[in-house]
């Protein structure tokens, strides 16, 4: 008996359709599973608030980053994302390994060229010190900025929080505002609430510059138990005139330098403030130094700047002391016979 070969021939005539609508099917999972894909790429994305109360978005959690200041570049280095900076601009020099990347210009001029042909994900700008213009020109042709702008003691302890949180290394940037918050309340035990000594802080000689309230050198002095003579001024870096300076009459004069507080530095200052010597401090000879870079970059190495000046304010205070002491001793003729 022969099998019958209808069911045979029915299947054969099906196969073209069914292969279709299987191909079909194939197709329809496969643009499913793009789609879920895309989505979860999507939910990926996180933000991060700046300091400008900006929502940065990004889409990896190690994104490819250039720094515009020197400031900024130190704070990211020590919220551990150094390995995500691929430039930086002319003007960063620390740590030592930031002198080995390549540089995109520095203010004012700073190439945007550069910037946009290095595809970064992310460009740091601090608002206070970055043209604004510049600044503009990036985000017009959308590139994500973060912005940053530290002007005391929690704001550089948010700029580290901040920044490891859209680097992704948020665990090294906290243990970093750890070590600085001990480190500052340490300071503060030992020195903010010793004898106050006033303060004038050199910023620019030519016009005469120093600093107002509401700048972190201000609160470094507070730190050290010194009193800033200019720290009822609400602008950040007021211009002054001698006659101010000569009424106010600080106990000590700090400036800053390169090279930091040596007899060289200590003998120019003195040279250029000595033809104003009804100042206390010239009279005294209490002028000191401070390197320029451990007091003028608000990142977590001005607490050594600001160790360094709670030591000369307390030499000026052991001076005193010593001073008073000698002048409160009795000559040895005149002491009365035991």
């Amino acid at each position: 008996m022969k099998t019958p070969l209808a069911p045979c021939k029915t299947l054969k005539n099906r196969l073209p359709r069914l292969m279709l609508v299987l191909a079909m099917v194939l197709a329809n999972a496969v643009a499913l599973a793009c789609s879920i894909a895309r989505a979860s790429e999507s939910d990926s994305q996180y933000c991060v608030t700046d300091m400008s109360d900006r929502a940065v978005c990004l889409d990896t959690r190690s994104p490819r980053i250039i720094s515009l200041s020197p400031g900024s570049t130190e704070l990211l280095f020590a919220a551990g994302a150094g390995d995500r900076v691929i430039a930086v601009d002319q003007h960063s020099d620390f740590p030592e390994a930031v002198k080995q990347l390549p540089n995109v210009g520095g203010y004012p001029n700073v190439s945007v060229e550069a910037i946009v042909a290095m595809k970064p994900d992310l460009v740091v700008v601090w608002t206070a010190g970055n043209s604004q213009k510049v600044i503009e020109q990036l985000e017009s042709l959308g590139i994500s900025t973060f912005h940053i702008d530290v002007v005391d003691f929690t704001g550089i302890k948010q700029a580290l929080r901040s920044l490891g949180q859209v680097a992704g290394t948020e665990k090294t940037a906290e243990q970093v505002v750890g070590d600085f918050t001990a480190r500052l309340h340490t300071l503060q035990s030992q020195y903010a609430r010793r004898e106050p000594v006033s303060v004038f802080f050199e910023i620019w000689r030519s016009p005469l510059m120093t600093v107002g309230n509401g700048l972190v050198i201000d609160d470094v002095i507070s730190l050290c138990g010194g009193r800033n003579i200019y720290g009822d001024v609400s602008e950040r870096i007021p211009k002054i005139g001698i006659e101010s300076l000569i009424t106010r009459d600080p106990q000590v004069i700090i400036g800053s330098d390169p090279q930091g507080d040596t007899p060289k530095t200590r003998k120019e200052l003195l040279g250029y403030w000595s033809q104003w010597q009804n100042l206390q401090a010239v009279q005294q000879q209490q002028l000191f130094s401070v390197p320029s870079d451990l007091i003028a970059r608000p990142t977590p190495r001005i607490l050594d700047g600001a160790e360094m000046i709670c030591h000369q304010l307390q030499a000026v205070r052991s001076k005193a002391s010593h001073t008073e002491r000698v002048a409160g001793q009795i000559p040895i003729h005149q002491e009365s016979p035991l």
